[in-house]
C-alpha cells in the first residue's frame, strides 16, 4: 500500500533518496547474508506486499511454515524465565536463542515491515560471548542474559544511525546508547532489531517515508498502531521476547491493543529518556515515557523490576525518580471503575462488547472485584471537549517548529497523519502565558481525578483502578487513526496504564449494528464515525481478526499495583500469554 504525495521540496528530497535506498538495501542484505537458503524459502512462501496490504491475512501462520520444531518452541513457548533456566541447565545456548529470534524477526519483517534495522552481527557476537561467560563462570551475566529485546528505532544505539523516521537524519550516527538501552545491554540483553515508527513519531499508526507502512500482526490489512507499531508487530509476530517503546499520546498502548499483546505506560520518569533521539527537546507540558511491550503481563513485570531495581536509572539520570520497583499491595477486594465511553467519542461496537464482557466476567468474581459503572460520575461532554483542547494544544506548543525544521531540511513528503497532527491546536505556537494557562488546566484536573475517583474518602469513589477502552477501534484502518483521547487523556494527567488482551476480537456479524441516533455531534465524534461526504465511515467488514485490548489505569507512581491487578484481571478473564 502506497500513498502518492509530492515532496515539499523536490530538489532537497532528491539529495536524500540515495540515503533511503542505501538504508533499506543494508537491511535486505543482512537478511539475505544471514542465511541465504532461509531467506529464499521465506520469499517463496510469504505473499506479496500487494496481497498482504489488501487482504486480512494473519501472518503468524508463516512461523509454523518456516521455522523448525526447536525454533518454534523457542519463539512460541518459552517465557523469559524458561529461556534463562534452560541456559543455566545447558539445554539451550544464547546463540541458539539468538538464531531462532533472528529468523522469526526476518519473518516478521517480510510479513509486517516492522523492522527499521537489523543488528544480526551484534546479536550473534554478544550471544557467543554470553555462552563463554556462562561456561566459564557457571552463572548468568545478568537478568536479561541471552534474552532478545527489540528497540524502537529512536532509542539511540551506539555507532548506528538513529534517524527517528526523519529523512534528514539518515546520516546521524549516535555516539552512545540511550541509558535505557545501556542498562539492559549490561544485563545481558541481545539487541537484534530496531523497529519502525511513523514520520514525526506522532501518529497512532506506523508509516514513514524511509521504510513505508508497517502492518498489523493479526491482520495485515490493518494498522499495528503507533507510534511504537514496529514493536507491536515484532512482538506480535514472536520476533522478540520484549520490546521497548515510547509513549506520549498512546504510542505504546494503542500498538499493544491493536496487536493483542500487553503494553505499559509507566508514570513519567520511572524509566529514563536520557539520550533518546527526540523531535524537539524541552517538552514539559506533556512528558513522554519509555515502557515495555510483551506477550504476557508477567514479562512486563519482569522488565520493570529488573530495569528499576537492578538498573537504578537515577544513578545516571538526574531526572529519574529514585523509587524502587516495590512489592504490590492490593486490597482483598479490588474496586474497579468501568468507563465505557469518555463522553466525547463513542467506541466502535467491538470495543463496547469487549468492555461489557470484561465487566460482566469480573463481576462474577465478586469476592475479588467490586465493579462501579462510571457513567454517572465521569466528565461531561463539554468538560471533555475543554480537556481534549488543552491536550492537543500542549502537544504543539512550539507551533511544530521542532518537527518542521527536520522535515523541511529534507523536503520529504508530509503524510496525511502528520498533517493531522500538525493541525493540533491550530498548529500555532503558544506564548508563555498561554502555555501556563493550559498547564493550570492540566494540574487542576489531575488533582480532580485523584480527589473524585481514587482518594479513599467518603466524598470520593475510592477506586483502586479505572478500566477503559484503549482506542475507539479494535485496530485502525491504515492512515485513519484520528482520535487520541482514550490514551492521551492519561498522558496529560500522567496516570500509569497497562494494556492487556480482553479475549474478545472483532466479529463482523456481532459488531455490525450502529445506532446512529446515539452518536454525539461534536467534531471528534464526526471525524471518527463519518466520512467527509457525510456517509458512515464505520464498516464492520474492515476489522477482521482485530483484537480488543483494554486499558487499566491506577494512581500516579502506583505502577506496581496496576501490573499486579492486571494479573488478577487476565486470570479472571481466562486470558494468558499470547
Amino acid at each position: 500500500m502506497t500513498i502518492e504525495i509530492a515532496p515539499t521540496n523536490e530538489q532537497a528530497f532528491q539529495q536524500f533518496k540515495p540515503l533511503i535506498e542505501k538504508y533499506n538495501a543494508e537491511k535486505v542484505e543482512q537478511m539475505k547474508s544471514y542465511d541465504p537458503e532461509f531467506y529464499v524459502k521465506c520469499i517463496s512462501t510469504i505473499p506479496s506486499d500487494a496481497e498482504l496490504d489488501s487482504q486480512s491475512i494473519d501472518p503468524r501462520q508463516y512461523l509454523g511454515q518456516l521455522l523448525d520444531a526447536s525454533e518454534l518452541k523457542i519463539v512460541n513457548d518459552y517465557t523469559i524465565n524458561d529461556l534463562l533456566s534452560k541456559q543455566l541447565d545447558g539445554s539451550l545456548t544464547a546463540v541458539e536463542i539468538a538464531n531462532a529470534f533472528i529468523k522469526s524477526a526476518i519473518i516478521a519483517q517480510l510479513t509486517t515491515n516492522c523492522i527499521m534495522q537489523f543488528l544480526i552481527p551484534n546479536a550473534l557476537d554478544k550471544a557467543a560471548k554470553l555462552d563463554v561467560y556462562l561456561k566459564e563462570n557457571g552463572k548468568l551475566v545478568g537478568p536479561m542474559h541471552g534474552i532478545p529485546i527489540s528497540l524502537k528505532e529512536h532509542l539511540s544505539f551506539k555507532g548506528e544511525i538513529t534517524h527517528a523516521s526523519y529523512v534528514s537524519l539518515l546520516s546521524s550516527v549516535t555516539p552512545k546508547h540511550a541509558l535505557t538501552v545501556d542498562i539492559f545491554d549490561k544485563q545481558g540483553a541481545l539487541y537484534h532489531v530496531r523497529t519502525a515508527q511513523p514520520q514525526t513519531i506522532m501518529h497512532l499508526d506506523t508509516w514513514n517515508i524511509i521504510t513505508g507502512r508497517t502492518r498489523n500482526p493479526r491482520s495485515t490489512k490493518l494498522s499495528p498502531g503507533g507510534s511504537s507499531g514496529g514493536e507491536s508487530a515484532a512482538i506480535g509476530m514472536h520476533g522478540s521476547v520484549i520490546g521497548i517503546g515510547t509513549d506520549i499520546g498512546g504510542s505504546i498502548r494503542c500498538p499493544a491493543a491493536f496487536a493483542g499483546i500487553c503494553g505499559m505506560r509507566p508514570t513519567v520518569k520511572r524509566v529514563s529518556l536520557l539520550d533518546v533521539t527526540p523531535s524537539s527537546g524541552g517538552q514539559e507540558s506533556i512528558v513522554p515515557t519509555i515502557g515495555p511491550l510483551a506477550r504476557s503481563i508477567e514479562e512486563l513485570d519482569y522488565f520493570m523490576k529488573h530495569y528499576i531495581n537492578d538498573g537504578k536509572p537515577w544513578e545516571s539520570d538526574t531526572t529519574s525518580i529514585p523509587i524502587p520497583w516495590r512489592e504490590a499491595e492490593l486490597p482483598q477486594k479490588i474496586k474497579v471503575g468501568v468507563l465505557y465511553t469518555d463522553n466525547l467519542v463513542t467506541p466502535y461496537p467491538a470495543i463496547v462488547r469487549g468492555m461489557k464482557t470484561a465487566a460482566e466476567q469480573l463481576a462474577k468474581h465478586s469476592d475479588t472485584f467490586e465493579i462501579v459503572d462510571l457513567a454517572p460520575y465521569w466528565f461531561s461532554e463539554q468538560e471533555m471537549l475543554d480537556i481534549y483542547t488543552t491536550n492537543l494544544v500542549l502537544y504543539t506548543i512550539d507551533g511544530n517548529k521542532g518537527q518542521l525544521s527536520l522535515t523541511e531540511k529534507s523536503g520529504e513528503p508530509i503524510l496525511p497523519l502528520t498533517e493531522h497532527y500538525f493541525k493540533f491546536g491550530g498548529g500555532k505556537p503558544l506564548s508563555a502565558f498561554e502555555n501556563r494557562q493550559h498547564n493550570h488546566v492540566r494540574d487542576v484536573n489531575q488533582q480532580r481525578i485523584f480527589e473524585e475517583f481514587f482518594k479513599k474518602t467518603s466524598s470520593s469513589l475510592g477506586l483502586d483502578f479505572i478500566l477503559s477502552p484503549t482506542n475507539v477501534s479494535p485496530a485502525e484502518i491504515p492512515a485513519e487513526s484520528f482520535y487520541w483521547g482514550y490514551t492521551s487523556f492519561w498522558n496529560l494527567f500522567d496516570y500509569p496504564n497497562v494494556i492487556f488482551p480482553s479475549g474478545v476480537s472483532h466479529d463482523v456479524e456481532l459488531d455490525s449494528h450502529v445506532d446512529e441516533g446515539s452518536l454525539l455531534s461534536n467534531e471528534y465524534e464526526k471525524k471518527v464515525w463519518y466520512n467527509t461526504n457525510g456517509s458512515l465511515r464505520y464498516d464492520a467488514s474492515q476489522f477482521i481478526n482485530a483484537p480488543v485490548g483494554l486499558q487499566l489505569t491506577g494512581k500516579r507512581y502506583d505502577d506496581e499495583n496496576v501490573v499486579a491487578a492486571v494479573k488478577k484481571i487476565t486470570k479472571a478473564l481466562g486470558v494468558g500469554r499470547q
